[in-house]
């Protein structure tokens, strides 16, 4: 036992002197304060670009109608798109043509209705899933809540199949919640939220379509057929103009579409067609070559042009053409089997022209005048203000160290650089006055390489089998002092110039709604000397914001000014 406890005593000695000797070597060797955590600010210079003619046949989003902006002007924005044949060589009826010439039986087809229809984007949100969608539930974090108040809860009409935004299903008289007899007559029902509207959703207006004559390429041939071929959104429809299609004045329809014989519909535009000229291009061309494979199509049919005007107040749609379709109702005449005598029916049969896999573009065109003050703003050298646009985009370049000497200097700091930020805060005022729909968030990339400005230090989600790829700029608001912002991190880009001796090139600002998370940015190509691309995104966002630039006017709006923010330490 003695032996045990003198161990134990010796072992408790040295650790004591070891921790002792440490703490005696470290305040010899260390100065008081080793390191020091501090902030510094470096001015930054901005210049603003206009973006008037833009490619637009890869921008995914189509735009449709009339965007207002009461600072950067109204645009205008049509849909120009090729169209293919759901099948070609198509037999129209049982029969096809060489059949009926054989057999001496004419089916007779004939048309009676064509609709071009271009769905929207909708979702069916259901936060309690209580089988109510958000927009239409009283209390969507409740799924015992009853929202059209006929005492039975949203979750049991789920399960009892009657309808939850009806107080009486069958219209007998008698609420759901007394009626022990209640059969839905539509129970294949679905509500939808309609998505990427902006302006009046109430208006009316005419639209146009037309068939065009032109032929719309996939590949360059000025680039040797290597290359695709670009479309801008300058293009000018009217001056290839064949046919008129339809010309119509609609409100829109956000309900259902319910068919008897299919599947209902989603909520979309929906637009009746010439009867006649789809008789006789499609139905009557049956067994033509015109009709036999996609490139004698592509010839004979060319594109469609889809315009709108005279809107009763501004009205823009972002669209799904990836799912617009022209819908060919008709008619035709079938044998009866096995009847003696012979016995003919009228069948229903439908034919659809979709866009899969078609060249499909916006054109843009500014139909009003931007404000005095939007020239104020971007022709000075030292902006009070940063104006950024979506559509034909205003953006804007950011030199960090316009005096290089200041860059030097800072390379020599015996500094470790912690973050490094761009914070662009919302001239809260003007954006009120303007009546300006926020974007989602800001993308900055280099003006030169087009690369992305990614902050590798502050990607969470990366994995060893997934790009690391950190984009940022997300609106930011605060509650507390009423701020609205967006916060870029370049602290690696900033590294690179102070430790590798990177380019310090301008930094591009453009602002837009969605960027993919982990792949490059899908950038468009601009028919501007000074700006080469902006983000397809940047180009199918109509949205509009005005920041606080690097030269506030208001000496009150100093600390919020656009300036370059550097957490670092300092070694003493």
């Amino acid at each position: 036992m003695i032996k045990k406890i003198t161990l134990l005593f010796t072992i408790v000695l040295v650790i004591a002197s070891c921790d002792k000797k440490f703490n005696d070597i470290g305040a010899e060797v260390l100065p008081t304060n080793p390191f020091v955590g501090k902030r510094a600010y470096y001015p930054v210079v901005v210049k603003h670009a206009l973006v008037d003619v833009v490619q637009t046949n890869n921008i995914g989003l189509m735009q449709l109608g009339e965007r207002e902006d009461k600072l950067f002007g109204n645009t205008a924005a049509t849909i120009v798109s090729q169209l293919n044949l759901s099948q070609y060589a198509p037999n129209f009826g049982a029969y096809s043509a060489q059949r009926e010439i054989d057999s001496s039986f004419n089916e007779l087809e004939t048309v009676n209705d064509v609709w071009l229809e271009i769905p929207f984007f909708t979702n069916q949100n259901d936060a309690d899933r209580d089988g109510l969608i958000d927009i239409y539930d009283i209390d969507d974090t409740d799924p015992n809540s009853d929202s059209d108040g006929d005492g039975v809860n949203d979750i049991n009409e789920q399960i009892n199949g009657t309808d939850p935004t009806n107080p009486d299903t069958d219209g007998d008289g008698i609420l759901d919640g007394e009626d022990s007899e209640t059969v839905n007559p539509n129970p294949d029902k679905k509500l939808y939220e309609i998505d990427s509207l902006f302006g009046d959703q109430n208006a009316s207006f005419d639209v146009e379509i037309n068939k065009l004559n032109y032929f719309l390429r996939q590949l360059d041939p000025n680039q040797n057929f290597e290359q695709g071929q670009i479309y801008y959104s300058d293009f000018s429809p009217s001056l290839h103009k064949d046919q008129l299609l339809a010309s119509e004045r609609i409100t829109l329809d956000f309900s259902e579409i319910v068919k008897d014989d299919a599947d209902n519909l989603s909520p979309r535009i929906r637009v009746p067609l010439n009867k006649q000229i789809f008789q006789q291009l499609i139905l009557d061309k049956e067994g033509d070559s015109e009709l036999a494979n996609s490139n004698n199509w592509r010839d004979f049919f060319r594109s469609i042009s889809i315009e709108t005007s005279n809107f009763s107040s501004p009205l823009l749609m972002l669209l799904d053409t990836n799912s617009m379709v022209i819908r060919i109702n008709y008619n035709y005449i079938s044998k009866v089997a096995d009847s003696d005598p012979v016995e003919n029916v009228e069948v229903t049969d439908e034919f659809l022209i979709n866009t899969l896999g078609s060249i499909r573009f916006n054109t843009l065109a500014k139909t009003t005048t931007a404000n005095s003050e939007l020239n104020d703003i971007i022709s000075t050298n030292t902006p009070a203000q940063i104006a950024l646009s979506g559509g034909l985009a205003t953006i804007v370049d950011i030199q960090l160290f316009e005096d290089n000497d200041v860059l030097e200097d800072l390379k020599d700091k015996p500094w470790l650089l912690n973050e490094a930020n761009l914070t662009f805060h919302l001239d809260k005022q003007v954006v009120g006055a303007y009546g300006h729909t926020l974007p989602d968030r800001l993308y900055v990339y280099n003006s030169n390489t087009l690369a992305p400005i990614i902050d590798f230090a502050q990607d969470a989600v990366a994995t060893s089998n997934l790009a690391k790829v950190v984009y940022g700029g997300f609106l930011i608001e605060e509650e507390e002092g009423d701020k609205q912002y967006y916060k870029v991190r370049i602290t690696n880009y900033l590294r690179n110039i102070i430790i590798n001796d990177s380019i310090n090139s301008p930094l591009r600002v453009a602002l837009t709604n969605v960027l993919p998370n982990q792949t490059q940015v899908i950038m468009a190509k601009v028919n501007n000397s000074n700006v080469a691309k902006i983000p397809t995104g940047t180009v199918a966002t109509p949205k509009s914001g005005v920041f606080i630039g690097p030269n506030p006017s208001n000496p009150e709006l100093s600390n919020l000014k656009l300036q370059l923010e550097i957490f670092y330490t300092e070694i003493n």
